[in-house]
């Protein structure tokens, strides 16, 4: 019974949304013009051209017992300076790992008997296309056979670690993604008024009233919620993919599921926001966390260029790690990276779903 009142009241909400006309514009018709304008406007911005990297700095780890190639590799290093890529010698006891996960370095060479590993930030992909260039080039100088991205059991005289694909993403197919991930969280602000607005047209009483359990007006809310957005963006997908050209890859259905997870933890963030704070607040403190999380989490700017304190915010974005997950599965074929995504987007969701039914458990009403 309980069940079938969840059902009902989620229909409702998939009802009355689908005739509010303002929403259908702002979900369907403000993305699909957004992707258009800035795929086509900022084109130029994702083709490379005469673009500057800046400098580039790694550390090298000289483990080789082959003076030879310790002395190659010196003087490939300081060639590299010269175009701006500077490998930097470790002294021992210094935490490379460390430098590289923040961003200050893109990754770290070790010279090795066998021969050359790199393990690179999988955040700066332009960076390690090019230490991975320079590298497989220096290996085709000695005549060595040089195998980039393949697991150790191949062998091979340059290893990169990081990830790395030749495809990327164009301005069309990068903001295909980000602007589609951008409404998603702006969906936030409709589900911070999931109960407000009953409270506002006074129909929240009559809940109250009702034979229905506060659990089942909550599921049903959600459900609903999740459902309509669920669709809105199938659809936005599928035009940016059949009108548009937009790449969405060859793995749609393990995208969608990240998406939809990102989906729950936005309907989530509105919902624990409009419990934790009351009537307008909660709608300012949702829309600065939705703006601040656009301007971390990639919405604009792909989020490899952001590096310090920036880029350490950007790591523990749940807007980041969708978008980051997503660009793994269609251009690097890693479907993997769908995983911790989809878990940290539930599992914050899970959290702030909890703070906001114990917090209706406490209301005499909704």
């Amino acid at each position: 019974m309980e069940s079938l009142n969840a059902l009902r009241i989620a229909g409702k909400e998939i009802i009355t949304n689908i005739r509010d006309v303002k929403m259908l514009i702002f979900m369907l018709a403000t993305p699909v013009l957004l992707i258009l304008i800035l795929g086509s406007l900022l084109s130029s911005a994702f083709q490379g051209g005469g673009a500057e990297v800046g400098e580039i700095r790694v550390w090298v780890r000289d483990d080789a017992a082959d003076g030879e190639l310790s002395e190659a590799w010196n003087a490939f290093a300081k060639e590299a300076a010269g175009s701006g890529i500077a490998f930097e010698a470790a002294a021992p006891g210094t935490d490379v790992e460390a430098d590289v996960a923040a961003g200050r370095y893109a990754g770290v060479v070790t010279l090795t008997e066998s021969g050359i590993e790199y393990a690179g930030n999988e955040r700066g992909a332009a960076a390690n296309g090019i230490v991975s260039g320079l590298l497989t080039s220096f290996a085709d100088a000695r005549n060595v056979e040089a195998t980039i991205g393949a697991p150790p059991s191949v062998g091979g005289f340059v290893r990169s670690v990081a990830a790395e694909t030749q495809a990327k993403p164009g301005a069309l197919d990068y903001y295909a993604v980000a602007v589609t991930t951008m409404i998603i969280l702006y969906g936030a602000l409709t589900a911070g008024g999931l109960i407000e607005e009953e409270r506002k047209r006074n129909t929240a009483l009559r809940l109250a009233a009702a034979p229905v359990s506060k659990a089942a007006v909550f599921a049903g809310k959600v459900g609903g919620s999740v459902a309509m957005n669920a669709i809105f963006v199938a659809i936005v997908v599928l035009i940016s993919k059949w009108m548009f050209g937009a790449e969405w890859g060859d793995d749609l259905g393990i995208v969608y599921l990240v998406l939809l997870s990102q989906i729950v933890f936005a309907i989530s963030l509105g919902l624990g926001v409009s419990y934790a704070f009351k009537g307008s607040a909660a709608g300012a403190v949702t829309l600065a966390i939705v703006q601040l999380e656009c301007f971390f989490g990639g919405a604009y700017t792909p989020t490899s260029a952001m590096t310090g304190w920036m880029g350490t915010i950007s790591n523990v974005s749940p807007l980041a790690r969708t978008n980051e997950a997503i660009i793994q599965i269609i251009y690097a074929d890693r479907l993997a990276a769908a995983l911790p995504a989809i878990l940290w987007n539930v599992g914050m969701a899970a959290l702030l779903l909890a703070v906001a039914a114990w917090t209706m458990r406490k209301r005499e009403g909704l």
